[in-house]
């Protein structure tokens, strides 16, 4: 109860410090309150492995927390990328946080080149600690399939073959008043049937866990890696994302280059359901979205509302959301000669995995898309059940019979044919309505009156007065075309086109039933994965599972970590082996 008013707390000063106005960053110099008073917040990150040849899939789970250890109830938003060690972007997730947590995944591309990398974890608002804006982990990754430069640079790094066999009773129990392992037996067969069972006797078994089992890679790793660190940024101060991903940006002026205060901005992130959101800017010209809805698109329009001559006056400028850092000197990867036994045959083993991933793909949990702000209200027109005709004008003239267009050229506008009022006397009929082609704000009436009428699936008219954020139109007029791939021109300052990409989607890993070995026998099964469960949860202290061996012999390592509810950090092992029988 404390904790949720003290998050209560926090919002309210979110909305005391930038008049519910929180952007994503903001200069200090604009900020009157003291922010110290906002709890600390980091990030902590687990994956499947810090090894991994070209054509395997990293997994990993990033976690939330304060400084007290506790699930952070802050951000909704966690960021995760790869970056190699000159702070190159290999991949950059947007992952939405539910329970302090997220997960996801990325396939190594048979292009990338052998090297040291770096897993970055972070949200938005740990961006402003000193110390620890962010966590890292050490990614080494091996391609067989491109030959090595001979690149010299920084410290060497060596990969070399594992002198360790045996894996001492003690590992397996490491936290020797946590949760316990037990497993239905000790050493397995192929694609024999493991049955997994974790019990925890003690109170507070509550809290975000991972399962992981996978074989121990045979190698081990000698060398000091440079620790990547921050580009300085102590003339900023980053908002948490509390509701969704935040855009923001400011309105300027081209006549003296200062922000602009209440000027309308509009987002479009289109869709099979667009999202459309309007922003007013503050007094130093700033504006923000918060995006909270499921999407698809990669692509986002930003623009300046008004009239033509306004929206030239000023020029948007977004804030930038990458998040970049000190480049490091290059260490190399050199590989020892004795696992080239190893590589070889793991190499083998994956491109014959790979070569059924049509059987063995994981299952996409749908993302659930929420409709547009106008869901199912007005009218829809679908153009195929009418009469075609070859103009937008002479569609509107024969079969829009709730919305006209009036006058020719530049003077043209939409106006709404509102059935309670046929004189047009009521107090809103002489306000323009909001016209929207494919969820993108049209102000400029041309870009509709010059597309291919047959090129549009429907019209949606809403012939009442309508209030979208601050502003009240006289109904809505919304065209759809059969593509869903309208895009304005962009050849003005006030409107931008930004790259927004979606959350990542979940998924449910694939994992083998042979209990009827007859459906899979003639496929290969080279997995050194066993069970990935990054939303591992108890019931009454217990937890069981099942899964199956591969064809691949060795010793396995199960592994379970995460954090109690109070803060308390688990980390519990155990082994088994696969043999040929």
């Amino acid at each position: 109860m404390g904790r949720l008013i003290m998050i209560k707390n926090l919002l309210s000063l979110v909305f005391v410090l930038f008049g519910i106005v929180a952007v994503a960053q903001i200069p200090k110099g604009e900020i009157t309150a003291d922010v110290t008073v906002y709890p600390k917040e980091n990030v902590e990150l687990s994956s499947n492995s810090n090894i991994f040849l070209a054509g395997e899939l990293l997994q990993y789970k990033a976690y939330i927390r304060t400084a007290t250890n506790q699930k952070s109830l802050l951000s909704k938003i966690v960021y995760v990328s790869l970056r190699n060690q000159q702070d190159s972007l290999i991949f950059n997730h947007k992952l939405k946080v539910e329970n302090g947590a997220a997960n996801g995944d990325f396939f190594i591309p048979s292009n990338l080149k052998s090297g040291i990398y770096k897993l970055i974890g972070y949200t938005n608002f740990s961006r402003n600690n000193a110390e620890d804006a962010f966590v890292q982990k050490d990614i080494f990754i091996v391609n067989t399939f491109v030959k090595s430069n001979g690149e010299k640079a920084g410290d060497t790094i060596v990969m070399a073959a594992s002198t360790k066999k045996n894996f001492a009773v003690a590992e397996n129990e490491a936290n020797p008043d946590g949760p316990k392992i037990s497993l239905n037996k000790e050493k397995f067969g192929f694609r024999e049937k493991v049955t997994l069972n974790i019990s925890d006797n003690s109170n507070g078994t509550e809290g975000n866990y991972l399962l992981l089992v996978r074989k121990i890679n045979p190698v081990e790793i000698s060398g000091k890696i440079p620790a990547s660190t921050k580009a300085s940024a102590l003339d900023k101060f980053y908002v948490p994302e509390l509701r969704g991903a935040l855009i923001s940006g400011v309105v300027m002026s081209k006549i003296d280059n200062k922000p602009v205060a209440d000027k309308e901005v509009s987002l479009t992130i289109p869709d099979k359901d667009p999202i459309f959101k309007i922003a007013k800017t503050n007094s130093n010209g700033r504006f923000f979205f918060s995006v909270l809805e499921n999407y698809n698109s990669e692509k986002s329009i930003v623009q300046l509302m008004g009239d033509e001559k306004d929206r030239n006056a000023y020029t948007v400028v977004l804030d930038e959301k990458n998040f970049p850092l000190q480049k490091n000197e290059a260490s190399i990867l050199k590989l020892d000669a004795n696992l080239k036994e190893w590589l070889q045959k793991r190499s083998i083993q994956l491109q014959i995995e790979n070569a059924y991933f049509d059987t063995k793909k994981d299952s996409i949990l749908s993302n659930k898309i929420d409709p547009a702000f106008y869901d199912d209200l007005g009218t829809v027109f679908k153009l195929d059940d009418y009469t075609r005709f070859p103009s937008v004008r002479e569609t509107f003239v024969e079969v829009i019979t709730l919305a006209a267009i009036r006058g020719t050229g530049a003077n043209a506008k939409f106006i709404i044919n509102n059935e309670y009022d046929p004189n047009q006397i009521a107090k809103f009929n002489d306000v323009a309505p909001l016209v929207l082609m494919d969820g993108v704000l049209i102000q400029d009436n041309s870009e509709i009156l010059e597309y291919s009428a047959r090129d549009i699936e429907t019209i949606r008219v809403i012939n009442n007065p309508y209030r979208y954020g601050s502003k009240i139109y006289s109904g809505v007029i919304a065209v759809k075309t059969k593509k869903g791939d309208f895009a304005p021109r962009l050849t003005n300052d006030y409107i931008e086109e930004i790259s927004l990409a979606p959350v990542v989607v979940q998924k449910e890993y694939y994992s083998p039933d042979y209990s009827e070995k007859a459906l899979l026998s003639r496929i290969p099964d080279y997995r050194v994965q066993l069970l990935w469960e990054p939303e591992m949860e108890f019931s009454m202290g217990n937890y069981s599972t099942t899964f199956y061996t591969s064809d691949v012999s060795g010793t396995y390592e199960i592994l379970m970590e995460g954090f109690r509810e109070d803060g308390t950090s688990i980390l519990i092992k155990k082994y088994f082996t696969v043999i040929e029988e």
